[in-house]
């Protein structure tokens, strides 16, 4: 497993980024989602917020998101168990203002070593080498977007831009390893998706734009909600799901639901 960099020291992402100028006008910023279980929504819905749990990764207690979309993934294996039914969050950017730490794909894939032995090889130390701290996570997450992608839209798409690689290292790295299929290992979007990391809770009353639940006990889990965004009521979706499901598959739903609902009109929207 790929350890962290130590304090103070820049990593190869960072010093790249410094490198480059930033126009004046970045690609406007988008939401960002967390996905969880149901088994964790009364936790979340009984103190009024995300809480960091601990991470295997890094070794801290964080929470992670994907910006731009409902991206991540639980499990793929069909199940009976209601506990295991996805619930999707979105926020809006203006979240990302306590959140401190940023990686150009998914930092849980590479340590599993789900990008396959020859970009594992290649993206290794992956942690000391490709992550971005900051104290502007929704400028520097724009800025990634910009130099990897250009556009939002081919963000969105996973469309690495061919100007990554006439850039310093590890830009051309980076735009081969997005620009790689890798979908013969069952690789997903979470290969071409921007990583952010939070240290602290994130309330639900505070930027919750929309949210994505199964139809179980619902009526209780919107009061529940409506406790802490009153006297908000954020849009919600509710789905409902068969006695066999696979969690991964509704996920891709709520992706799909996300990203009509709210994260469209971010995206979209000119500058």
């Amino acid at each position: 497993m790929s350890t962290f960099k130590s304090a103070g020291m820049k990593t190869e992402l960072e010093l790249a980024l410094a490198k480059e100028s930033t126009p004046r006008e970045l690609p406007m910023g988008l939401p960002l989602a967390h996905l969880t279980a149901r088994r964790w929504l009364q936790s979340i819905l009984k103190v009024g917020q995300l809480e960091p749990r601990p991470c295997t990764v890094l070794a801290k207690k964080l929470l992670y998101f994907s910006y731009g979309g409902v991206f991540y993934r639980t499990s793929s294996m069909h199940t009976e168990k209601t506990t295991e039914l996805p619930v999707a969050l979105v926020f809006s950017p203006g979240v990302m203002n306590v959140f401190s730490r940023l990686f150009p794909f998914d930092s849980g894939a590479a340590a599993g070593n789900r990008f396959g032995p020859e970009w594992s090889s290649k993206l290794a130390p992956f942690a000391s080498r490709f992550s971005v701290t900051t104290t502007d996570a929704l400028q520097d997450a724009r800025r990634l977007v910009y130099h990897l992608f250009e556009t939002n839209t081919q963000y969105l798409g996973g469309r690495a831009a061919n100007g990554g690689k006439l850039k310093d290292e590890p830009f051309p790295l980076l735009h081969d390893f997005l620009n790689a299929d890798l979908s013969a290992l069952n690789v997903d979007h979470r290969q071409r998706t921007i990583e952010a990391i939070s240290e602290g809770a994130i309330a639900l009353g505070q930027h919750l734009l929309w949210i994505g639940i199964p139809e179980y006990r619902t009526s209780i889990v919107l009061k529940e909600l409506h406790r802490w965004t009153a006297p908000n009521i954020p849009p919600f979706h509710t789905y409902g799901f068969t006695k066999n499901f696979n969690p991964s598959q509704i996920a891709a739903r709520l992706e799909d639901h996300a990203h009509e609902s709210v994260i469209k009109r971010y995206a979209d929207f000119p500058l």
